[in-house]
């Protein structure tokens, strides 16, 4: 039933053209869905993690705050003055660099997974020199997909769906069945799945692959782990870098599976096409369903493991929360969110 629900030809064709809300002020990685190119600020970061613009902000309202006149910020860079920068930042490259660039971005476009793993991992570093290798990198697969998506009528190439719920809802197991169905019908699934830092060790297990073990094998699927390190909102910094390099190798279905979250952490509605909340059988009451947030995101909203014993509190809860959404306010004047159940 879960399945039917996704692939009815009004959930695709409404989603597929959504206009997310725009990136949140203090989260330079998360841009806005659809605006490659034309927020390439938000999608790389300067030092420290902070745009150009807003560093020299930042610098000002300081100076402000000694009693100094502050300086005039410098007008935004714009497109064109961020080309410049990166024509420069290339010319500081070293052969061994530009080769290395030259691989991962020939390779990546090409569909090699071996290179987009290299990108993704490159985009993850905290070193410096591979930061700005990153950034060029970056620079080169929009632009490939820029022009991609022009001979495409300007229609989007991929189609990204956010997975998000507690911990043990049974996420990682949705995209093991939900993946091979798609790869079955031809589409190349890409899935980030998220997973959580020690704040003692600073380590991850990173074992929701071990959940997949059918969709790993297969060629048309690519499974990427990747730690919080510390990030809030249930993704990590670099979720949605990650995303762009996927949709530039080719993949046309993007699954980005987060933490276990809570009710205030949906970072990850806003860099995807339809957010999906997954719930378990015992996951509250009407009440709990009108309360603000994770939940008035939601696009669609599953129940999980109803079978057996669990199949009348799955249903009980489908109803109370099919009821309690129809208070929410509407995100969308031609979708209302609706709520399902599966085994």
């Amino acid at each position: 039933m879960m399945l039917q629900a996704l692939l009815l030809p009004g959930v695709w064709c409404r989603w597929g053209g959504r206009a997310r809300a725009p990136a949140l002020q203090g989260s330079p990685g998360l841009a806005q869905r659809r605006a490659p190119g034309r927020q390439l600020h938000s999608l790389v970061r300067g030092p420290r993690g902070l745009r150009p613009v807003q560093a020299a902000a930042a610098a000002a309202a300081a100076a402000g705050l000694r009693g100094l006149r502050p300086a005039p910020a410098p007008a935004p860079l714009g497109l064109r003055g961020f080309r410049t920068e990166q024509q420069q930042m290339a010319l500081t490259l070293s052969d061994w660099e530009k080769r290395l660039l030259e691989r991962l971005c020939s390779g990546l476009l090409g569909g090699d997974r071996s290179c987009l793993a290299e990108g993704i991992t490159l985009a993850e570093s905290t070193n410096g020199q591979k930061k700005r290798l990153a950034r060029l990198l970056l620079q080169k697969v929009l632009d490939c997909q820029r022009e991609r998506e022009r001979l495409n009528d300007q229609r989007p190439l991929a189609f990204r769906m956010g997975l998000s719920g507690p911990p043990g809802a049974g996420k990682s197991t949705f995209i093991e069945k939900f993946g091979k169905m798609l790869t079955g019908k031809g589409h190349k699934v890409a899935v980030l799945a998220v997973d959580p830092s020690s704040k003692t060790t600073g380590g991850s297990l990173l074992g929701d692959k071990t959940r997949m073990i059918e969709l790993s094998r297969d060629m048309n699927a690519y499974i990427r782990p990747s730690p919080t390190l510390g990030t809030l909102g249930g993704v990590t910094r670099t979720t949605n870098e990650a995303i762009i390099l996927c949709e530039g190798a080719g993949y046309d279905i993007i699954l980005v599976e987060t933490v276990g979250v809570g009710q205030s952490e949906f970072a990850v509605a806003d860099m995807v096409d339809m957010f999906i909340l997954f719930i378990s059988p015992a996951g509250g009451d009407e009440l709990q369903g009108i309360k603000r947030g994770i939940i008035e995101m939601a696009d669609l909203v599953v129940v999980t493991k109803a079978d057996g014993e669990l199949l009348g509190p799955a249903r009980k809860i489908q109803a109370e929360y099919t009821s309690a959404l129809k208070l929410l306010h509407k995100q969308s004047k031609s979708w209302r969110p609706k709520v399902v159940y599966i085994k």
